[in-house]
């Protein structure tokens, strides 16, 4: 964390404990100030900032406002900043396990909206909207947010095959004689982006010239995010050793749902009548379930 890793003045230099003093006393001002204002209050090149903003584990500057934002807004819940990985302590109470779910959803939610790239929101719908079939991958805890995004999309009545990750991919095929040269399209959705199942779908996708969006939590998902039409990367810190994914969950949650939100936008008169209709043909089903006495 921005905080704990400030703190390490064994880590920084004579310079960079001068800005991190800084921050460390003035978090608030710092997220609404610039480099070129930061550097002159600390009397260091903006260099120097940027050099502490890389050891701190972020690209720059800006990167390093949006991270200090979404800890302040935990840090002014109670004053303590939830573990991700291990986010109950020992003899936790209802009350404080209840507390401590709802603040690592907030703290999720706050820094992802910040980081939010609108230019690629957009792009991930139009490549949806515009593809006929759309094909949609995941794996374990993954495979749950596949399930979801594939759900609304049915709800929309837009066709989508939503494939488990589970090592059943080298029996299916892409291609296709159809004349009518149908568009598709594909999210693959993974957290750490090196499973062999991944790989594997990847290159079909890439072999059989299908545009893909990827949805992935690691820094470094080379090549797949060179091959992918578009990567939405979220900002969870969680690692292999945790107790669930809570803050990567409702952060691939949230950026789906950006892109649906999208997505429903584009052609809203339509995908309105369309819920109208799902909602009414599922009221008529329940009713004739119902006084059929087939329940």
């Amino acid at each position: 964390m921005i905080f704990d890793n400030l703190k390490q003045t064994n880590n920084l230099t004579s310079t960079e404990n001068v800005i991190a003093s800084f921050i460390l006393e003035y978090p608030r001002i710092v997220v609404n100030i610039s480099l070129e204002e930061l550097s002159e209050e600390c009397h260091v090149s903006q260099a120097s900032i940027i050099r502490l903003c890389k050891k701190l584990g972020v690209k720059g500057f800006s990167d390093f406002k949006i991270k200090l934002a979404s800890e302040l807004t935990s840090f002014a819940l109670d004053g303590q900043m939830p573990s991700v990985d291990l986010p109950i302590p020992e003899e936790a109470t209802t009350e404080e396990i209840a507390n401590t779910f709802y603040r690592l959803s907030l703290q999720a939610l706050e820094y992802e909206y910040k980081a939010l790239n609108i230019s690629d929101i957009k792009m991930a719908a139009q490549l949806i909207n515009k593809a006929d079939i759309t094909y949609i991958y995941g794996r374990g805890e993954s495979l749950i947010i596949a399930e979801d995004l594939h759900y609304k999309m049915i709800r929309l009545g837009l066709l989508s095959v939503l494939d488990p990750l589970n090592g059943f991919q080298e029996a299916q095929s892409f291609r296709d004689d159809n004349p009518t040269n149908i568009k598709k399209a594909a999210v693959v959705i993974s957290q750490y982006s090196n499973s062999h199942q991944m790989h594997y779908i990847i290159d079909e996708l890439v072999t059989n010239n299908i545009p893909f969006i990827l949805l992935t939590a690691s820094k470094n998902a080379w090549p797949y995010e060179k091959l992918a039409h578009v990567t939405l990367r979220i900002h969870s810190t969680e690692s292999r050793y945790k107790m669930g994914s809570f803050t990567s969950r409702n952060a691939m949650l949230y950026v789906l749902d950006c892109v649906f939100g999208e997505l429903f936008s584009l052609n809203y008169k339509k995908n309105s009548n369309n819920l109208s209709t799902f909602a009414k043909r599922k009221t008529e089903r329940d009713y004739f379930y119902k006084n059929n006495n087939l329940e």
